[in-house]
């Protein structure tokens, strides 16, 4: 019988084993890497749900709640994992609904994931849809337009132990991106940078970005209802700080429904994201 149950620590040892089956592209060969995926000042805002059967770890779920001024408190799913050899026992429905539960309880009337074309079989069978493709957009830093303005003033946070409050929101970019980048800066310790954009004494942006292994940079910016009308600043500037990473190329990832936002902002490269983001209301 196949129990759920709030994932622990030592449940480590057994998720070896999930992660090189199903995360096999991403290398995992040691229990101390799985542990370091685990921890952390971001991680702790995410929930953490495991399936044993017989005393042993066979999945996991991991989930959070995320504020979006359009649609309310959603819930993201950020990733998903059943052993190779239990994929058949409808372990991962079990995980996903007790998931839904939880952030059901918590407020959320959706969730949202993200699935590679190869699983997409596996969400429509739980009742998720397909959102659309999402986009990504690729530029150099140079061909980045600068956006000079009095009225949109910059500010780092100088805290970077914690995730800043104005972090865990998403509006226009995709949700669950820009606390992502926060948590490679804030609790991996990779080289990047957190911005907040202001008009008056109002937050009317934020945006992260992260130097990837490839000398690209990753980016996210996202605004507040009342930064609405200054997007163009606090994504172009969020972008341009790739310079100052010495990156080559910089990137994000546009939902569908926001792309002509920001489509003619800069010279983009953009191409269709090959994974899937799926929905369903819960």
């Amino acid at each position: 019988m196949v129990k759920i149950r709030p994932g622990i620590m030592r449940d480590c040892k057994d998720l070896l084993m999930v992660y090189m089956g199903t995360h096999w592209a991403d290398g995992y060969t040691t229990v101390e890497q799985i542990k370091t995926v685990h921890r952390g000042i971001i991680f702790n805002k995410w929930g953490w749900l495991v399936a044993e059967e017989k005393g042993t770890v066979v999945g996991e779920v991991i989930f959070r709640i995320e504020k979006n001024p359009a649609l309310g408190r959603i819930g993201i799913i950020r990733d998903i994992g059943v052993d190779v050899r239990f994929q058949k026992r409808k372990i991962g429905t079990k995980l996903t609904r007790a998931a839904e539960d939880v952030l059901r309880e918590k407020g959320a009337n959706r969730v949202l994931a993200t699935t590679p074309p190869e699983a997409r079989n596996y969400w429509i069978k739980v009742g998720y849809f397909a959102k659309g493709m999402s986009h990504r957009i690729e530029i150099s830093p140079a061909k980045v337009p600068a956006r000079k303005t009095k009225a949109v003033i910059t500010s780092q946070p100088k805290e970077t132990k914690k995730l800043p409050t104005s972090m865990s929101f998403s509006h226009i970019g995709y949700p669950g991106l820009l606390a992502e980048i926060a948590s490679e800066i804030v609790d991996y310790g990779k080289k990047g940078r957190l911005f907040e954009y202001y008009v008056g004494k109002s937050l009317a942006g934020v945006g992260a970005i992260v130097l990837q292994d490839d000398k690209s940079a990753l980016f996210s910016a996202d605004v507040t209802k009342r930064g609405l009308e200054h997007l163009d600043v606090a994504l172009l500037r969020t972008a341009k700080g790739a310079s100052n990473l010495r990156a080559k190329k910089v990137c994000s990832v546009i939902p569908k429904e926001h792309f002509a936002l920001v489509q003619n902002l800069a010279p983009w490269r953009s191409t269709l994201e090959r994974d899937i983001p799926v929905t369903r209301l819960i």
